[in-house]
């Protein structure tokens, strides 16, 4: 009977550990793994958002200019051109929306041309060390670019997303913008394909995590469901024009929103 009872304990235990670990690999409304305490809250000195990734980030808040020679012959500009750009002679001077950052509280800490885990490499200084409430995440064009696996790129993100979770930071992940389709070391060669991919596995894995998913591709998406739209190239197919972050604004402050609510 001892030996029973014994065994009825250590099932019962292992039942209780099992419920109490289950939420340790996912986040709970991004709040930390398998939730706080009811009445508990975390408290951050930093900045309401931190938004980490590449140039797609990093120019958002530019002010600077373009020589004429980098923009895609094939992009047919506005005439007149719109507010956002002067001419001046051998460049175009391009104005992005740097007031969505001081207005809201975020820091920009994009860095132009980097892969995933160069963004891994400087994510304790740029975002952990800055303590913010929440931690923006989009990267990966250049690591496609490059010719890295997706498994690859992807495990980059995860890491960065889960030690931001653990120190209970709100989590938003985001998709890669769409952008010119033959610009991939990868095949088939067309980037776009391999974009549309990458963005179901990081949608999937922030799913099983309960991390946010930010979603700017089918905004931003061309007729074809792979290119950027052409009203929103800027210069390259690539990058988007200031009028593209008004979208994307529109997209992502809400969902900060609710999470910092």
């Amino acid at each position: 009977m001892r030996r029973i009872l014994l065994m009825l304990v250590a099932a019962v235990g292992a039942a209780f550990v099992a419920v109490s670990c289950g939420g340790k690999n996912t986040y709970d409304n991004n709040i930390g793994p398998g939730g706080e305490p009811e009445g508990t809250e975390t408290t951050h000195k930093g900045p309401r958002a931190v938004f980490i990734g590449d140039s797609i980030t990093w120019q958002w808040t530019q002010s600077r200019d373009i020589d004429k020679s980098k923009f895609d012959a094939s992009i047919t500009l506005p005439s007149p051109l719109p507010s956002y750009m002067e001419d001046k002679g051998a460049a175009y001077h391009v104005t992005w929306h740097p007031a969505f950052f001081t207005a809201n509280g975020y820091v920009n800490k994009g860095v132009s041309a980097q892969r995933t885990d160069e963004m891994l490499a400087r994510f304790k200084t740029d975002v952990l060390d800055q303590d913010p409430h929440c931690v923006v995440i989009m990267g990966g064009t250049n690591d496609l670019a490059q010719g890295y696996a997706k498994d690859v790129i992807l495990s980059n993100i995860k890491s960065m997303a889960e030690q931001a979770a653990a120190k209970n930071m709100k989590v938003v992940l985001c998709s890669v913008t769409p952008c010119n389709m033959e610009y991939s070391r990868l095949s088939p060669k067309g980037k776009g394909t391999h974009i549309k991919t990458l963005n179901t596995m990081i949608k999937e894995y922030a799913a099983s995590k309960g991390f946010a998913y930010c979603d700017y591709f089918p905004a931003l998406v061309a007729g074809d469901g792979l290119a950027l739209k052409e009203e929103y190239c800027l210069y390259d197919r690539l990058h988007p024009c200031p009028d593209a972050y008004y979208l994307m604004e529109d997209i992502i402050k809400p969902i900060i929103d609710k999470l910092l609510k």
